[in-house]
């Protein structure tokens, strides 16, 4: 229904109409009174010159007993009187008809002045007094009814204000009363209700209806507001239906992602992968989704001919004989493809375990038959055959890590073994061999020398062999190099006695762990060199980065420095150096310091940052 308005019943019509009068009203009032006011401004002056016809009566009679009537004295005072007579005070309150009692009044002492009181002055009657007492009496007695007009026509004006402001105030007071009664009775009790309304709606309440039905605007918001309550009502209810679905969605996503989470924890936290993990994670699969069994068939080994069938219907996994599969071990079969162990009918459908180009087998889920899967239910089934194949693509390849940094450990342990131990093992070999050759020629006094000789080189040997001892055993915690870098100093210089201190930036190394080691190492034999050889009392440890990014690593003493005469252990330590700085694919260099001792140095490039691309400017 169209909601109908009147502007002739307007509220704010009738407001603005009852403004327009109390305001007219009293603007009405202020200007009558002002009028009224005004007018009888000039009486109070008219009245004082009228009173002073008196006195200047009585002072013409008494001036004229003591002067002639030519006397300039007498003659302005004559002039003053007149003046006063015809005073635009006075003259101004006259009516020009010289109608009513103010006009006979004023013509009568205007005749008694001409045809009285000034011949008898000009005449010089003066010296009879009796009969200027009686002129001037006969004129004072008309002043007085004069002036007595006057005073009453003063007092009408008085009266007419008084009473034209109390007909102006009743009228304001009645106006007033009126347009109060109809605020009070007839806009008040439907402006509560409608407060009372909207403040139900402030807090949820859409039930709450208004009962005012008039044809002005309360009566149009009312009916608006109602109309509105119940639309906001409907669609209040149709919201809460509309949320509580969106709120099981979300409960639902949000189990989804939970179990998301706890299976990516899971698969990744074990290592090895279990056959329990899996199963384990089919079974939070069935609880999430409600659907079910869920079947998973793995191709393993190298030749992807071991199949393992897992199930979420069972603690462990039926294979295709029917034998349970203990929870420690794999349970195999020969094909992924053709093997199931679903007892129930109905149909499957199947996600593939794929990661990166490698097949993995089969993740299914039976379903009665003409059943469908909702949408995000398949999304997370993808999602969890997608997390299981990234678990054993990840398992695959640490394996492979694994073997590969053994091979490497191995190739290690094999180089360092050839590079000292044998050649060490082939020298005393040779030894030997010389000091067989003495005994059978009898040359005894060389014998001594090849046994000082061998002893030499066992020293050197067992030397070399705890030294490979400490590299197989050395590790780098997970502190970092800068760590270990700093025990190293600690122990080296307590060794020797000598103050090491260290330079650079090393704790944000973009080094390799392989790399890490290898210049430990190098600082490690320097330092052993220092405290060994050099008779130092300082040594600084520092590291650069030149506009290359090449990495310069210096170690500096003040000891004695290198002489002509080497010893072969000092040799053989700096070709040890030498090598490990080929195997960090740089360079070894040494210099003498000044004024005394040796500077290496190493320059190399990490190979992390061999693998940035290059920026182009």
């Amino acid at each position: 229904m169209k909601p109908t308005f009147s502007i002739r019943r307007s509220l704010i019509l009738r407001m603005f109409l009852a403004m327009a009068a109390i305001s007219s009203l009293a603007l009405i009032g202020l200007l009558g009174s002002i009028v009224i006011a005004k007018s009888a401004g000039g009486y109070a002056d008219a009245i004082n010159q009228a009173g002073s016809l008196r006195m200047q009566a009585y002072r013409l009679m008494s001036t004229s007993e003591r002067v002639s009537a030519h006397h300039p004295r007498m003659s302005w005072q004559i002039e003053h009187l007149q003046a006063t007579l015809v005073a635009p005070s006075i003259v101004g309150l006259i009516p020009e008809k010289s109608e009513g009692a103010l006009g006979q009044a004023y013509d009568s002492v205007l005749e008694s002045w001409r045809n009285e009181l000034l011949p008898a002055l000009e005449d010089d009657v003066s010296s009879n007094n009796q009969a200027m007492n009686e002129i001037v009496e006969d004129f004072v007695s008309r002043v007085d009814v004069f002036v007595g007009n006057l005073q009453k026509n003063a007092e009408k004006k008085v009266v007419l204000l008084e009473v034209f402001q109390g007909a102006s105030v009743t009228i304001l007071v009645s106006i007033m009363v009126m347009v109060a009664y109809h605020i009070i009775c007839g806009v008040m009790p439907p402006f509560r209700e409608l407060v009372g309304v909207v403040n139900g709606v402030m807090v949820g309440d859409f039930s709450g209806r208004t009962t005012y039905r008039g044809n002005d605007e309360l009566g149009l918001l009312s009916r608006t507001i109602n109309k509105m309550n119940a639309s906001l009502s409907e669609m209040y209810g149709q919201l809460e239906k509309r949320v509580a679905a969106k709120t099981h969605e979300l409960k639902r996503s949000n189990e989804a992602l939970r179990m998301l989470y706890l299976t990516a924890r899971r698969l990744n936290g074990i290592n090895p992968l279990t056959q329990d993990e899996l199963i384990d994670v089919l079974h939070q699969l069935e609880s999430v989704t409600d659907e079910g069994p869920f079947e998973l068939c793995l191709s393993l080994g190298a030749g992807q001919d071991e199949v393992v069938l897992l199930s979420s219907r069972c603690h462990g996994t039926q294979g295709r004989q029917g034998t349970m599969v203990s929870e420690d071990s794999w349970n195999t079969t020969s094909a992924c493809s053709d093997a199931t162990f679903s007892e129930e009918g109905g149909n499957a459908y199947a996600v593939r375990v794929r990661e990166a180009g490698r097949d993995y087998g089969e993740l299914r889920v039976i379903q009665p038959p003409g059943h469908m899967l909702a949408q995000w239910k398949i999304e997370l089934i993808e999602t969890v055959a997608g997390l299981i194949a990234a678990t054993l693509s990840l398992s695959e390849k640490a394996n492979e890590q694994r073997r590969l940094a053994l091979m490497d450990e191995r190739a290690v342990i094999a180089r360092e073994l050839h590079d000292s131990l044998a050649q060490s093992l082939s020298y005393l070999k040779i030894q030997v061999t010389r000091l067989q050759m003495q005994f059978d020629r009898q040359r005894y006094d060389d014998v001594a020398q090849v046994v000082a000789e061998l002893r030499h080189g066992l020293n050197s040997s067992y030397r070399q062999l705890r030294e490979l001892l400490n590299t197989f055993r050395l590790r780098i915690n997970e502190a970092g190099l800068e760590a270990a870098l700093n025990e190293a100093v600690e122990e080296f210089a307590k060794r020797g006695e000598l103050q090491i201190s260290v330079r650079g930036q090393w704790g944000r190394l973009p080094l390799s762990p392989n790399e890490e080691i290898h210049v430990l190492q190098i600082v490690r034999e320097a330092l052993s060199n220092v405290v060994r050889h050099a008779k130092a009392n300082a040594c600084e440890i520092s590291l650069s980065i030149d506009d290359d990014q090449v990495h310069v690593l210096s170690i500096r003493d003040d000891g004695v420095g290198i002489g002509a005469e080497s010893e072969s252990d000092i040799s053989h330590g700096m070709a040890i150096m030498e090598e490990r700085a080929r195997s960090l694919n740089g360079s070894l260099e040494i210099r003498s310091a000044s004024p005394s001792g040796i500077v290496v140095s190493v320059r190399f490039l990490p190979s992390a940052l061999k693998r940035l691309p290059a920026v182009v400017g």
